[in-house]
């Protein structure tokens, strides 16, 4: 089966099992939101403050 481009499976397979996985679907979640921003030609500094932001949110929920 193809997975679709992007996909969190395709960034979440791994050797181990981490103890926590939130943090890693975090990240995945926003690789793939990155990739999305790029897509759409949008400029890196704006890609990286959008992310900032979206990460202070995360933190601010504790994720």
């Amino acid at each position: 089966m193809r997975r679709p481009s992007g996909s969190a499976a395709l960034a979440l397979v791994g050797a181990g099992t981490p103890l926590r996985v939130e943090p890693m679907l975090f990240d995945a979640m926003l690789e793939g939101w990155r990739c999305q921003h790029m897509a759409r030609r949008l400029s890196p500094s704006m890609i990286r403050s959008r992310e900032r932001v979206v990460r202070r949110f995360g933190d601010y929920c504790e994720t």
